[in-house]
């Protein structure tokens, strides 16, 4: 049996429709690749952000001074207490 025009234009449709298929797939993972990277780089950018700007925080200053109460917390409760009654770290 030959083959006809219309099976060989059939065959040849049918052809074009899986490689647009597999173009449309192709450029769908390119974009999906171009926007986690683009994701990525903004959290990296966050990320480094956020390390600079503790780095730059003031530290927490260590009270000295005698009349100064410090309080700290237990598994019983807050425990406020004088720096002189405390044993040096």
């Amino acid at each position: 049996m030959g083959t006809t025009a219309e099976a060989f234009g059939s065959t040849m449709l049918t052809a074009l429709l899986r490689g647009l298929g597999f173009a449309a797939l192709g450029l769908g993972f390119a974009l999906m690749v171009v926007f986690a990277a683009a994701a990525a780089m903004i959290v990296g950018l966050m990320i480094v952000g956020a390390a600079i700007a503790l780095r730059l925080a003031p530290r927490p200053l260590e009270a000295k001074a005698n009349g100064v109460l410090e309080a700290r917390r237990t598994p019983a409760g807050w425990v406020v207490e004088g720096l002189s009654s405390r044993p040096p770290r």
